[in-house]
């Protein structure tokens, strides 16, 4: 076993622990629903002769429900005569998928929301089991990083550490 096979092996025990921490930040941040975004959540370990890089990805709106989206940016505008909108489409299915009666009007009623107080809503709080509704992305990587780079030394260190003095 060569050195990068040892370091690309420990880059995967990484990767596998940040992607089993992001996947559960969303869901402990109440951002399950269809569990699409958090099953997207995937990496690709990339190598060259002086770097290992891992490269995280999911799907596209992860980066609103990282950052949220302030009122003035909410893509509704009230009795603008539009005969349609993505945007209300959306939370019409999200309604029907949470069972209300009236998808529609729960779908304004919401958008009504989204517009005064921007995403997520102060109500939403209550939905998360940490307290924590945004940021899904930035805090768990800041909260592991120490523990990830543990896990990085600790897993083959010895291996690495004979291989590089077989080589010298």
């Amino acid at each position: 076993m060569n050195v990068l096979d040892i370091l690309e092996r420990q880059s995967k025990l990484v990767a596998d622990f940040f992607q089993a921490e992001l996947r559960k930040e969303l869901e402990e941040q109440g951002h399950k629903d269809t569990g699409k975004l958090i099953d997207s959540i995937e990496y690709e370990i990339l190598t060259d002769a002086n770097t290992i890089k891992i490269v995280f990805s999911y799907l596209y709106y992860g980066d609103i429900v990282e950052s949220g989206v302030k009122a003035a940016n909410i893509p509704f505008s009230p009795n603008s005569g539009a005969k349609s909108s993505k945007y209300i489409e959306a939370l019409k299915n999200w309604a029907r998928r949470k069972g209300f009666k009236k998808p529609l009007s729960a779908a304004f009623a919401i958008a009504y929301k989204h517009k005064k107080e921007g995403m997520p809503t102060k109500n939403s709080y209550k939905f998360s089991a940490n307290g924590r509704r945004k940021n899904w992305r930035s805090f768990t990587l800041n909260q592991y990083l120490p523990q990830s780079l543990k896990i990085f030394a600790d897993s083959d260190l010895e291996d690495l550490i004979k291989t590089i003095l077989a080589n010298k």
